[in-house]
């Protein structure tokens, strides 16, 4: 009985195949593929890079040190300059070191201000900064636009009414209390007057021929002599004005005069002058101010025919020549100066001694090029410059005997004068 017994446990049961057909045949069927374990996922591990030396990097590095060290060396090895002749200005100089300069921080002030003046190589670097800044359309730099055919202007003033008001009124009491003396007026434009042209697109103007109109009308007992429309007028406008500087040319003057002449009633006829040029590497004051130096202006004098003789005094400084030209000043940056060696408080002309009429000129520095121009015309010419003038102007009318006063400045310069207020007032 024991043998025939059947194991359960170990008896495997047939599997039950639905069967079809009277045939009875089993149903085919598809095994499904048996599903994979995930493989268990490895921690990351970051791979690292050697480090590299690059040899470029390295060099240009070591080139700039190398650089900047040498260029330090130069600037405080190098012997400072007191003036730049570039930018028209004297330069910061070494500052002075003190326990209350360091303590109120002036020192440090004072330091920075030394070391960018006294940098090696300055002027060739602003020089390529402004380039830089031109190139990418910048028209305006420390006040100078920047115009076409490399004209550059000085920005045209605005008329203050009360700053006008008060030179005019101090001119109307200087002629109320000389009313035998004949009184005249020149004013005459800027380059941005006349060559309105050549000006930057869209560069705030003036209408210098209206405020020099209202400045005439509000005078009384002058001759105003008009020079905007001679000057407007001009076959060849562009040769009237320096490109570099804010001074009228020789062609400005030979404009000029003959119309101030005219109102001053003087006889020309028998006098007659050419314009000799003496240099032709002017560089005036717009191009430091800026730092454009692409161009180059050439500056003319007038010289009679035959010469006429006359003797200049230059009263505060004692010195007496016979030539209003200084040629030393051509080798110097400021050549304009080349005109009685810049401005002076009070310079005599003594020239034509069969003339009664004695001429006080009240001017700023574009009187210089023409005054030569009105020596044989006068007995005795006075220039008088307000800003560096501190006599009493009424005075010297009496002992002079003065029959004649000109005033003769540039627009810009009357109209932000306050000299003639502060030095000539009663």
């Amino acid at each position: 009985m024991k043998t025939n017994q059947v194991n359960r446990r170990n008896v495997r049961k047939a599997p039950d195949f639905p069967m079809s057909g009277s045939n009875n045949a089993p149903v085919q069927f598809t095994e499904q593929p048996r599903a994979r374990k995930p493989e268990p996922e490895l921690p990351y591990k970051p791979v690292k890079k050697k480090n590299r030396v690059n040899i470029y990097e390295c060099l240009s590095a070591l080139i700039a040190t190398v650089l900047l060290f040498a260029l330090a060396v130069l600037s405080f090895t190098s012997k400072d300059r007191e003036y730049s002749e570039n930018e028209n200005r004297y330069l910061a100089q070494k500052p002075l070191l003190s326990l209350s300069s360091i303590e109120d921080g002036k020192f440090m002030k004072d330091t920075d201000t030394y070391l960018s003046d006294q940098f090696v190589f300055r002027d060739q670097l602003v020089s390529t900064r402004t380039g830089i800044d031109v190139f990418f359309g910048k028209r305006e730099i420390n006040g100078v636009y920047v115009g076409r055919k490399h004209f550059l202007f000085e920005k045209p003033s605005e008329y203050d009414e009360k700053r006008v008001s008060k030179t005019i009124g101090t001119m109307n009491a200087i002629s109320a209390n000389n009313p035998n003396v004949r009184s005249y007026v020149a004013i005459a434009p800027n380059s941005s007057e006349v060559l309105k042209k050549l000006m930057p697109l869209n560069a705030p103007t003036q209408d210098q021929t209206e405020q020099i109109k209202k400045v005439y009308s509000n005078l009384t007992g002058y001759t105003g002599i008009d020079l905007c429309g001679p000057l407007k007028e001009a076959e060849e406008p562009e040769t009237l004005y320096y490109k570099t500087d804010h001074h009228w040319t020789a062609a400005a003057v030979d404009i000029a005069f003959p119309v101030i002449a005219g109102s001053m009633q003087l006889n020309t006829s028998g006098y007659t002058y050419e314009n000799i040029p003496v240099t032709n590497s002017f560089k005036g004051t717009l191009a430091s101010s800026s730092g454009i130096f692409s161009a180059s202006d050439t500056i003319s004098v007038p010289a009679y025919k035959p010469d006429i003789m006359y003797r200049v005094t230059y009263v505060n400084e004692g010195k007496t020549c016979n030539t209003v030209f200084d040629e030393s000043k051509l080798d110097e940056k400021s050549k304009y100066e080349v005109f009685f060696g810049g401005n002076f408080a009070q310079i005599n002309i003594e020239a034509n001694p069969l003339s009664d009429r004695v001429l006080v000129i009240v001017k700023d520095s574009y009187a210089n090029s023409l005054i030569p121009l009105l020596i044989p015309h006068f007995k005795k010419i006075i220039i008088v410059d307000p800003r560096y003038y501190n006599d009493n102007l009424q005075t010297t009318i009496d002992q002079e005997e003065v029959t004649d006063i000109l005033w003769l400045y540039n627009a810009n310069t009357f109209l932000n004068d306050t000299s003639i207020t502060g030095k000539l007032s009663y």
